[in-house]
Formats: C-alpha cells, sequence, structure tokens
C-alpha cells in the first residue's frame, strides 16, 4: 500500500532552485548589516543567494532585502524562515546545497543509499498504517481547480494468505465530496462508493498484492534523487531533504500512469518541479514524507497546468497493525 500512494506522490518531479548559487563574491559589513558584493562590483538585493562562507562544500542560503541588506531572525517575503545568522531554516534545521560538482556528487549517493535502503526496509514491513494527505491546483487558462484528497490505508502480511488491507478515500473539489472505501480479507476484495455501488469478488492474495505494489514498479525513484542534503533532528531521526532529476523521469512515470491514471500516460506531460522531504527514524523506516510536484499537461493544443502537496504520515512503523472491517453485507459479487 505504501507504493500505491507513491504512484501519487509520483505524478511529477523536477530540481526546483530557490536561489543561484554563489560561485565567487565577497561578505561585506556596513553599519546597517551585511552585504553580498558580487565579483561585477553588484550587490545581491531582493534575492535570495546560496553562499559558501566556511567553504566546507555545503552552502547556506541567504536572503537579501531591497536594499541588499541580509535578513536575520524573522520571516522573508516568500514565507521562509531565516535563523539569527540569516540561513534559511526549516523545522530548526539550516538548509544546505553542494556548493560543487564534486560534493554534489557524494551527497547525491549517500542520499540515493540511505532512500534506498529505507525504501526497501519500509516495504518489506508486513504491515503499516499510513495517512496520505494530497492538496492539488489544476490550472486551465483563467480557472483553477482545487482539489484536497485523503487517503487512510491499513495493511498486514502483505503477499501471505493472511493478506488484509482498509483503505479509505475522501476527495473534495467545487463543493463536492466523494467518499470511496476498499478493503480486502478471507481472499475478498470489497470496494464501496456511491458512483459504482458495492460489490466484490474473490482474488488470491499474489494477485491482489501485485495490484497494491503495482508489480513494485515504484522501487527505483531512488535513482532520480538530486539536490540532496541529510541531517539528524533533535529526535535522533535522519532528515532528507532533496529535489529530483527530470531527464528520464516522464517515461518512468508512464509506467505507473498505464496502470493508475491511462488517460494521462497517452497526454503529452512534462516535469516541471518536485521537492521532497523524508524524515527516517532511527530504526531506518520512513517516517513522514513531504512532496511538492509540479507538471504540464498538454492536449489537443491546449496546455493544463497541476500543482500537488503531497504529506505522507506512516505511523509507528514496524508495530502490529491491527483492522477493523466494516460489514461485508450487501456486496454484489463480480467475477475476477
Amino acid at each position: 500500500m505504501k507504493k500505491l500512494i507513491k504512484v501519487f506522490v509520483a505524478a511529477s518531479l523536477l530540481s526546483i532552485s530557490v536561489a543561484s548559487t554563489a560561485m565567487a563574491g565577497t561578505w561585506k559589513q556596513g553599519s546597517d548589516g551585511w552585504r553580498w558584493k558580487e565579483d561585477d562590483h553588484t550587490y545581491t538585493a531582493s534575492a535570495w543567494k546560496w553562499i559558501d562562507s566556511d567553504k566546507d562544500g555545503m552552502a547556506e542560503c541567504y536572503y537579501f532585502n531591497e536594499d541588499g541588506i541580509l535578513v536575520t531572525n524573522t520571516m522573508t517575503p516568500d514565507g521562509r524562515t531565516v535563523n539569527e545568522d540569516g540561513a534559511w531554516t526549516e523545522d530548526g534545521i539550516v538548509r544546505l546545497r553542494a556548493a560543487n560538482p564534486s560534493v554534489a556528487v557524494q551527497m547525491k549517493k549517500k542520499g540515493a543509499l540511505l532512500y534506498q535502503d529505507a525504501d526497501k526496509k519500509s516495504s518489506s514491513l508486513p504491515g503499516q498504517d499510513i495517512n496520505a494527505d494530497i492538496a492539488m491546483n489544476l490550472y486551465y487558462d483563467w480557472l483553477q481547480i482545487p482539489v484536497i484528497m485523503n487517503m487512510q490505508m491499513k495493511y498486514h502480511d502483505i503477499n501471505t494468505p493472511s493478506m488484509e488491507f482498509l483503505s479509505n478515500s475522501t476527495v473534495k473539489t467545487l463543493g463536492m465530496e466523494k467518499v470511496e472505501s476498499s478493503f480486502y480479507t478471507g481472499g475478498c476484495y470489497y470496494s464501496n462508493s456511491k458512483d459504482s455501488g458495492k460489490f466484490k469478488m474473490k482474488i488470491g492474495y499474489e494477485d491482489m498484492t501485485k495490484h497494491l505494489t503495482l508489480g513494485g514498479l515504484t522501487g527505483q525513484f531512488w535513482g532520480f534523487l538530486d539536490n540532496v542534503q541529510i541531517a539528524q533532528d533533535q529526535d535522533g531521526n535522519s532528515v532528507m531533504f532533496y529535489t529530483t532529476e527530470a531527464d528520464g523521469l516522464e517515461q518512468y512515470l508512464t509506467k505507473f500512469y498505464d496502470k493508475v491514471w491511462p488517460t494521462l500516460s497517452d497526454s503529452d506531460y512534462k516535469i516541471t518541479g518536485v521537492t521532497g522531504k523524508a524524515i527516517i527514524n532511527p530504526d531506518g523506516y520512513f517516517s513522514k514524507e513531504q512532496i511538492l510536484i509540479s507538471m504540464t499537461i498538454n492536449e489537443d493544443g491546449e496546455t493544463m497546468g497541476l500543482d500537488m502537496s503531497v504529506d505522507l504520515d506512516y505511523k509507528n512503523p514496524g508495530q502490529t497493525v491491527a483492522i477493523a472491517f466494516p460489514s461485508t453485507e450487501g456486496f454484489e459479487e463480480v467475477v475476477y
């Protein structure tokens, strides 16, 4: 089920940069504060700047106001927080970025290994309890359509004869609400929604597992990570910030869309942005993920934009998952 959620996460991916990286320049202090002087003798103003002040290979990000003065201990115009040194922070962690290609390659390898190990370990769990909050905005010409989705998923003993799962989802858009639930128990799959009614079908646990995990298609996402930063929070969790590479990603995602969103696989879509944050607990399991996604879709000469924010909460990973199923009465049986 974790991998099924990641299909929604992987709707689009790229690397969004919030600032330019300072390759050369000098800090200058005046009576009104610190400035950043470029080699062409201009000063950075009304902009962010990545600067590796201590030359350790990792740059911090600083914001300079309209007068070119470094801002500190405040919130910037775009809603980010900076500390007493002026460095951009998120949840108390100073955001960093590789300041040269060599360090970037090293951090990318570390990030890919950390993410891959957490994905393998989390996916191998016999059960999980996952909550996903997904906010989408569709842009078409002058029209903007907001979509809010919540998905709650529980499963245990996946790919075994004892396998069971329960999924509840709510989608809200334009004043309408759609509620669906599905579950698998006793070798039967049950689905309940107002649109398609209530039906059940007998299906083997192996086939059910393939449907839930999309045959393992999602296991390669770590290979697209880029601009990686790894830090430790006060609880001992590993916190990884990243963007993703765009090259080859559309072809990779088409495999998902063929199974989950077939109409999109026939569309001309382009990944335009992805930033992510993964929290991995001390035991090596995913604890939380936050991903921001942007893409454009071209259809019949017209273009639609899609922005998506995904928050994933993996509740008590590694613990036993208990499921309270709804009644199985009143479902119409169909043949798988």
